[in-house]
């Protein structure tokens, strides 16, 4: 009787190790997966966001050149010439391309386009770096939980349940690559 409890006893704790062994490694690929979805997320973020601004600028600039040449015309034309320019500007002002106090301060737009764009860079890459301090944590501890005893001899059991992971580091050439990246607005 006391060997059959023994066995069962013996059972229970390979099964509990077991089923910590499968949630440990299970966790590890969950947190790799996550810092692929924030990668995603990243490029698909920043490529919006960069045609977005560029667009904007893009027509920001062409209305502000537009407004500055109809005023030029409008000061320096004569009869005619000047009330077609007048007309011309306030038709533009009065369309809500523009307004005149944005056009004395035309970097409030961009600067808030700018600002936008600079927190949703920050924010993903926050959210990127979250992911892969997740992810080494995680290896981590499934490292050391299949490192120490009981669970190393399970593992040599079932060797399955040994997952052969690295943590996330950037090698050198990647190091350097990353220190030189900028964003590029041509």
């Amino acid at each position: 009787m006391k060997f059959l409890i023994l066995i069962v006893v013996l059972v229970l704790i390979v099964i509990y190790f077991y089923n910590r062994i499968v949630a440990m490694r299970e966790a590890v690929i969950s947190s790799e997966t996550e810092i692929s979805v924030q990668l995603d997320r990243r490029g698909k973020v920043f490529d919006s966001l960069l045609a977005t601004v560029k667009k904007y600028l893009s027509h920001e600039s062409e209305v502000f050149s537009k407004i500055t040449e109809l005023r030029t015309q409008a000061k320096t034309a004569t009869g005619a010439q000047a009330k077609e320019a007048e007309d011309a500007l306030s038709k533009m002002v009065s369309s809500g391309a523009i307004n005149v106090a944005v056009e004395a301060y035309p970097e409030l737009k961009s600067d808030a386009i700018m600002a936008n764009l600079q927190e949703e860079i920050v924010s993903s890459e926050n959210k990127l770096s979250f992911a892969k301090r997740g992810y080494n944590r995680a290896l981590e501890a499934y490292k050391a939980y299949i490192a120490s005893m009981p669970a190393v001899f399970i593992v040599n059991l079932i060797p399955s349940l040994k997952i052969d992971k690295d943590y996330w580091r950037l090698d050198e050439e990647a190091i350097k690559s990353e220190e030189s990246r900028r964003i590029n607005f041509d």
